[in-house]
């Protein structure tokens, strides 16, 4: 007879049980690459996925108020030109994310 670990990629059920967003790959990714102990260290407590995820949290809600403060400075622009618009909100979307990765993605946790 075989007996096999019970393996768990964190401490929580619940949270092996939630999807990873794009900003927590990102996170775990970067980990992985650029800080292999801290990741090492992190997947032996069992506290890596719950640690990307949190980054995730942060992220989409950072990336919220970002886009929010944003268009408030630089208002829409009054036009029926929908692709016009569209471009607008866009390089918004792009300004928010290029700071959220700097401040809160990439970096070792």
């Amino acid at each position: 007879e075989l007996l096999y670990p019970n393996l768990t990629i964190s401490n929580e059920v619940e949270t092996d049980r939630q999807p990873l967003g794009k900003y927590g790959r990102m996170t775990m990714n970067y980990l992985r690459d650029h800080h292999p102990q801290r990741f090492q260290i992190l997947l032996m407590q069992g506290t890596l996925l719950e640690t990307v995820q949190r980054v995730e949290q942060e992220a989409l809600d950072r990336m919220e108020q970002l886009t929010a403060q944003l268009l408030h400075l630089r208002p829409m622009p009054q036009t029926d030109d929908i692709l016009e618009k569209t471009q607008h909100l866009n390089q918004i979307k792009s300004t928010a994310e290029e700071l959220i990765l700097n401040d809160i993605v990439l970096k070792p946790r």
